[in-house]
């Protein structure tokens, strides 16, 4: 049998390629370091208390939104992954507010380098777009009138269930200072007449060394609205009455 010049070549090629592969196996570590998040089960939001994925892990499904966190591990995330299929939403004080950072479905993200978020995580929520991070309006309840101590509905919420007073016969509720509201919600099937005295009295002017300024008796709400409360009413709000028309209020 005549063994032709090509016929060897290709032997030898062959040859070669087997030996690269071999090579190859022979170098693969034993046991490969994991990947940096890789052990954030699917459709979890990990929290970590280290940079990276390290530290201890603290998971939240996809339906798991959290104001609050128990002492245990408020302030201590210093890494994420958003192994969801919703966008994430993290902020530095309780109730969604301060200062927030939103992680894409499926990416994480690092907070210790930046003094703002370097432990200090405190809630978080899951939502299907990036616009939401920047409301918290969807909290309010039906057939409530909710104020806020942040703007668009973020920070402390209070949810107002409406009741006649019983000296003024308003229809409405009367509050302190501890309410403080910068935005509000009327979840109502009513209109919303905000006053800046506790009875349901009391007016705001424009500026005061302004000889054009004008005087307001009510900052009013329509149903279904909600916004955030321009000046000079920012945070000004200690009573509100609901009505049918918006000529009633005082």
């Amino acid at each position: 049998m005549t063994i032709t010049r090509t016929s060897v070549r290709r032997g030898s090629l062959i040859t070669a390629v087997l030996a690269l592969l071999c090579s190859a196996f022979l170098v693969l570590p034993a046991n490969a370091d994991p990947l940096p998040f890789d052990d954030c089960p699917a459709n979890t939001l990990c929290l970590y208390s280290g940079t990276g994925g390290t530290g201890e892990r603290e998971d939240f499904t996809d339906r798991e939104n959290r104001e609050t966190y128990d002492a245990a591990w408020d302030d201590k995330t210093l890494s994420a992954k958003n192994n969801t299929a919703l966008w994430a939403c993290v902020y530095v004080e309780a109730r969604y507010g301060g200062k927030l950072q939103t992680i894409k479905p499926g990416n994480d993200d690092e907070y210790a380098t930046d003094p703002s978020f370097n432990g200090a995580i405190s809630s978080h929520k899951l939502v299907p777009s990036r616009a939401h991070c920047f409301t918290g309006y969807e909290r309010c309840p039906d057939n409530r009138v909710c104020t806020f101590t942040q703007e668009r509905g973020r920070g402390a919420m209070s949810a107002h269930l409406p009741a006649t007073d019983p000296v003024t016969g308003n229809y409405g509720n009367s509050y302190g200072t501890e309410a403080a509201p910068k935005s509000v919600f009327n979840r109502t099937r009513k209109h919303v007449c905000f006053y800046p005295e506790p009875g349901y009295t009391g007016t705001w002017t424009t500026d005061p060394t302004d000889p054009a300024e004008r005087t307001y008796g009510a900052f009013v709400v329509l149903r279904g609205d909600s916004t955030t409360v321009p000046k000079p009413y920012t945070g000004t709000f200690r009573s509100h009455e609901l009505v049918n028309g918006t000529s009633e209020c005082q």
